[in-house]
């Protein structure tokens, strides 16, 4: 089974608490972490997580992408040696635009690493086959698609499914959605959510617990799938 994930409402969370941003989305990474281990415990074999849109980065203040960023370059660092990555075989791909990501690092001066830290993450969990993240980071869906379709016809292939899958950041089809917080899409996944179904959660990420986890994959499981039959 494979997840997608729109962890939204950490500013919300971070309002509600009266914390500051950098406390809120640590405390987001933090029960991602936990996420991450129902999923395994629930019998997921991937998730993708939508940590940073291609619109996050157009659209939010300097300052709040500048935290963004050097929480990101902390987490992946300490992913490289995290226990519950290489204990549990987690395969980590990144899947972005990793040209734009670069280019909006440069643009705001930081000294960062995080570019190397998720070069370093994906090729020291490369061999592993028991879980698999896709890290969803300078993702837009569209551009994804946009980028496949380029691919194709640099290869001057036929512009066909198996084409631009194979071009894909993320190769799977989702099995769910996951979105907290609000009731859209926001650019996720377009292509591997043609027959996902979707579950939209009132509660803000920072809040959101195994049992809601839970609740959601027995309704999945509840359902009939019919794929347009």
């Amino acid at each position: 089974m494979h997840i997608g994930i729109i962890p939204d409402g950490n500013r919300r969370y971070m309002q509600e608490e009266n914390i500051d941003l950098e406390t809120a989305y640590r405390k987001g990474i933090d029960n991602f972490y936990n996420c991450l281990e129902w999923c395994m415990e629930l019998g997921v074999s991937e998730v993708t997580l939508y940590a940073l849109s291609t619109e996050n980065i157009k659209n939010r203040s300097k300052e709040e992408l500048a935290v963004l960023f050097t929480v990101f370059e902390e987490i992946s660092k300490k992913a490289l040696n995290d226990e519950r990555i290489h204990k549990n075989k987690v395969r980590v791909n990144i899947c972005g635009d990793m040209n734009y990501l670069e280019r909006a690092i440069n643009t705001l001066n930081l000294k960062s690493n995080l570019m190397n830290n998720l070069n370093d993450l994906k090729n020291s969990t490369k061999n592993y086959n028991k879980f698999t993240l896709n890290l969803a980071i300078a993702y837009g869906g569209r551009q994804e698609v946009i980028c496949a379709v380029k691919k194709v016809v640099e290869e001057r292939g036929e512009i066909n499914d198996k084409n631009i899958e194979k071009h894909l950041w993320v190769k799977n089809d989702a099995d769910i959605i996951i979105r907290t917080g609000e009731n859209r899409m926001s650019n996720f996944l377009l292509w591997q959510s043609a027959y996902s179904e979707v579950f939209f959660s009132d509660k803000l990420w920072p809040g959101f617990e195994k049992e809601d986890l839970t609740g959601i994959i027995d309704e999945y499981n509840s359902r009939e799938r019919r794929f347009g039959k």
